[in-house]
């Protein structure tokens, strides 16, 4: 498929103060997320928090696509950007009873104000670039569905209402492709830098989950051992993307020089790609507060899935985004998703929380180094993800 003319680059752009501040509301989503999880941890609990993590994601996407492409340092772009920041606040607050009763009406109504004014900027952000704008119009037409069923979910009774947001789910996914007919340009430095600092948020969450129930705990050596190994899971976390992915997901948006397959590359990596990685760490971070709680027990079953699939959720991110980039498995994250499978399956029910952490912190440690000395002996050459 060709899309074009070769990209051509402007002056790099980079994260602003105002999409700082915008982030700032959607670490407060996401800490929303774990309230909904720790109070409802069965199946429908598990699918409500996976289909609430999607429309938060989306919300957030959909905002990163206008904001690389628009200036966000208008005067009037800016006063727009802090008022949706404000309603953000509002959906955001409103998500742990999105799915009960009424509550459905205190998310919906928010939510779709912030999706629609999301597509306004970004529509008359781009009035002075028409080969640009032209682009935007394969998304928005099935983009401005996905809201009208969102407010007809919320309308509808409770029971009904997760299946009526699961077809707004499906219908975002849709206005997805349909956008992969356009030419959008795409910043990849600010682009990969956004999904960074979102990564950064999950992993925020995970550290105050752990900061916060260290905080009601009697310390003891088990305690300290056991926040030892919860926190090295998360450095590994971090390690294990900023260390190289980060970088390379950057690197390989770059090397893309036709418009229209940087976009689906953008879409796939990042709005598609990264989804599993933020939500495996969210669900991560309240497994490893149940550790916490109880050290010198086995984990029960809630916190053992929620350990195991934040942890496979995270490694599988990678995997299918190294697919997606360059065609190739990472066997080293392989091999550590059998082993973090094994653990939780097999080992966890018989070994304290605390052996449990270690083995999984020894998993990541090892998984980083290894990759890091692949790399440090590899020849020169191109970063691919």
């Amino acid at each position: 498929m060709t899309g074009g003319p070769p990209a051509t680059e402007p002056a790099v752009k980079r994260t602003g103060f105002l999409e700082l501040f915008f982030d700032l509301v959607f670490v407060f989503a996401v800490t929303q997320l774990v309230t909904m999880l720790e109070a409802d941890h069965g199946p429908g609990g598990w699918f409500h928090v996976v289909l609430m993590a999607w429309m938060v994601w989306w919300a957030w996407s959909q905002f990163t696509w206008a904001g690389n492409a628009i200036d966000l340092d208008d005067r009037p772009t800016r006063v727009a950007v802090l008022g949706l920041t404000g309603v953000t606040l509002l959906f955001a607050a409103a998500i742990p009873a999105a799915f009960i009763g009424g509550g459905g009406w205190r998310f919906a109504v928010p939510y779709v104000t912030v999706r629609l004014g999301a597509l306004a900027l970004y529509w008359a952000g781009l009035r002075h670039d028409p080969a640009h704008q032209a682009a935007l119009r394969s998304y928005i037409p099935v983009a401005v569905i996905s809201p009208v069923v969102i407010l007809a979910g919320a309308a509808a009774p409770p029971g009904v209402r997760q299946w009526v947001w699961l077809a707004a789910v499906v219908v975002d996914v849709a206005s997805a492709l349909a956008a992969g007919r356009g030419e959008f340009q795409i910043s990849p430095a600010h682009f990969a830098e956004r999904h960074a600092l979102f990564v950064i948020i999950a992993l925020g969450e995970a550290v105050i989950g752990v900061g916060a129930t260290l905080a009601g705990l009697e310390v003891s050596p088990m305690v300290v051992g056991t926040t030892a190994a919860a926190f090295l899971i998360v450095a590994s976390q971090w390690w294990g993307y900023f260390d190289w992915v980060q970088g390379a997901v950057e690197s390989r948006l770059a090397s893309e020089q036709d418009l229209r397959r940087r976009a689906h590359l953008a879409r796939d990596l990042f709005s598609f790609g990264h989804l599993p990685i933020v939500l495996g760490t969210v669900v991560l971070a309240a497994g490893l507060e149940h550790a916490l709680a109880h050290p010198d027990e086995p984990l029960d079953a809630t916190g053992r899935t929620m350990v195991g699939v934040g942890l496979v959720l995270f490694l599988v991110g990678f995997i299918a985004g190294n697919l997606r980039a360059n065609g190739g498995l990472r066997p080293e994250r392989v091999v550590a998703l059998a082993v973090v499978l094994l653990g939780v399956v097999v080992v966890a029910p018989h070994v304290t929380a605390l052996v449990l952490l270690w083995m999984l912190a020894a998993t990541l440690v090892l998984l980083a180094g290894t990759e890091t000395a692949r790399r440090r002996s590899a020849a020169p050459g191109p970063v691919s993800h």
